[in-house]
């Protein structure tokens, strides 16, 4: 089996009291799930987020449209973060820049359900590298 190597890194930072675990899943839709069998991507969870992993032969340089709802084993979670626009909300790419944006889908008939979704137009670097994009959360100091 040819190795794989990370093409993108989703790290979500939270001000949270040092040892209460996000337990985040990053939940691909399913045109992003059709996207990842037909490009042979994996989706990595790792304790800050998730990785999409590629294969050592995958070379396209076409636009990835990622989306993922994310979901969390954690309760405390909703209610001690500071959310910087109202819920149901999704954080965006925008281009040039590793800080994803936050923007509100309230009044758009979105769930609340999941806790966050993210969405990422990628673009590969030429030379292969993993591209990382953060989302930084605030604590709720009344929680």
């Amino acid at each position: 089996m040819a190795p794989y190597r990370p093409l993108v890194a989703i790290v979500v930072s939270h001000e949270h009291p040092v040892g209460m675990a996000m337990h985040l899943r990053f939940i691909p839709s399913l045109d992003t799930t059709a996207l990842m069998l037909r490009e042979g991507l994996l989706l990595r969870h790792t304790p800050e987020g998730a990785e999409l992993w590629r294969g050592a032969a995958y070379c396209h340089a076409v636009v990835l449209p990622l989306v993922f709802q994310v979901i969390t084993r954690n309760a405390q979670l909703q209610s001690c973060t500071q959310w910087p626009v109202e819920r149901p909300l999704r954080y965006v790419s925008v281009t040039g820049q590793e800080q994803l944006q936050a923007e509100t889908l309230a009044g758009s008939g979105a769930s609340r359900r999941p806790l966050l979704s993210v969405g990422i137009d990628h673009r590969p670097a030429p030379d292969g590298a993993c591209a990382t994009y953060r989302i930084a959360l605030a604590s709720n100091r009344r929680a």
